[in-house]
């Protein structure tokens, strides 16, 4: 008579089974640099159209500055300083942890990282485009004079130019 239950081999076959569809999970799960480049567009072009809902609704001028790795958000007070907003449901500073600002242009005119750009409370803004950048992947943000943030493909040996009429 057989003893019922499983030997040592039929364990470790079943193990090294699960091991190697769990390693397939794991690859797949990974986010490639193009869709982390996409994700952060996708969330800094969202931020962006609230900050120009802000400035219209509010009243007051709001801007966005980078130094590369990370960015803030500014409101222009009653005396045109400029103050760090800290405290907001969505525009709060941030640090990117991969992806990079590689630089942008307003007005077809290149800028140095660290400038502001500047979302007005009339709702007619310039022209700008941003460029960000994980490893070879690049993505710009391309924003028009009503505020509305596309994301197109960058060409990696293109400088970052301004939307095309």
């Amino acid at each position: 008579m057989r003893n019922q239950g499983f030997t040592l081999i039929e364990i470790l076959v079943v193990l090294a089974i699960i091991g190697i569809i769990m390693g397939l999970a794991v690859v797949r799960l990974d986010l490639s640099d193009g869709q982390r480049v996409a994700r952060e567009a996708s969330r800094l072009a969202a931020l962006f159209e609230s900050a120009r809902d802000e400035a219209i609704t509010g009243g007051q001028a709001i801007a966005w500055s980078s130094d590369g790795q990370g960015y803030q958000f500014w409101l222009q007070d009653a005396q045109n300083n400029w103050q760090s907003i800290a405290a907001h449901d969505l525009l709060n500073p941030r640090v990117l942890e991969e992806v990079r600002v590689d630089g942008f242009s307003v007005n077809l005119r290149e800028r140095r990282l660290g400038e502001r750009l500047v979302f007005e409370p009339s709702g007619v803004n310039a022209p700008f485009t941003l460029q960000l950048r994980l490893n070879n992947s690049r993505l710009n943000l391309i924003g028009d004079v009503m505020g509305r943030v596309e994301v197109h493909q960058a060409d990696a040996s293109a400088p970052v130019v301004a939307p095309h009429a």
